[in-house]
């Protein structure tokens, strides 16, 4: 009886390996959506920028942070609109595993930064560094860069134009977890 378990049991997990590198295969079809193709197209020539000073400062404040902070989810909830909006779908939770499994966290972290829309009409961020700084990123000093980052959270809410105070506390609050300052 025990031998027969056993060998159902090993046959089922043989089984869901299996599926499971299926699924995350090129192989399965779910990945030639025109969106999902076009958005690992993207992923790819996001690469080509140089936001290594932005993505530093990101990742050591979001290493200490408790808050959700997953690029490459970020990257999967930018496809759509439309038809084929996933919602939470088993779809997406697939998109997801695949685009974590073929890129890096800071290769989705360019590619959002290359396609956030931080208002008034300014996607990306370097857009939005000439918008609200009038300087290349390059110029920006560490406040400046802090605060873009903080508008990823929500550009709406931490609008230096709308909500100075409201930026001015994200900021002081990101900056004191950067050099990991107590209160």
């Amino acid at each position: 009886m025990l031998k027969k378990f056993l060998k159902i049991f090993f046959g089922l997990l043989l089984f869901l390996m299996i599926l499971v590198s299926y699924l995350l295969s090129d192989f399965n079809p779910i990945y030639k959506n025109k969106e999902f193709v076009n958005l690992t197209y993207e992923i790819k020539d996001a690469q080509k920028e140089d936001f290594k000073s932005i993505i530093d400062i990101h990742n050591k404040i979001f290493r200490k942070l408790k808050e959700h902070n997953c690029p490459c989810q970020d990257a999967v909830n930018s496809i759509g609109p439309g038809p084929y909006r996933h919602g939470y779908s088993l779809t997406k939770s697939l998109y997801y595993l695949k685009i974590k499994k073929d890129f890096t966290q800071n290769e989705c972290l360019k590619f959002i930064l290359v396609h956030y829309d931080f208002g008034y009409r300014k996607i990306g961020i370097k857009s939005a560094s000439k918008f609200f700084f009038n300087k290349n990123i390059e110029e920006l000093n560490e406040k400046e860069k802090v605060t873009l980052i903080a508008m990823l959270k929500n550009s709406s809410l931490y609008n230096p134009i709308r909500n100075k105070e409201g930026v001015k506390n994200r900021v002081y609050l990101l900056q004191r977890i950067l050099h990991n300052q107590s209160k």
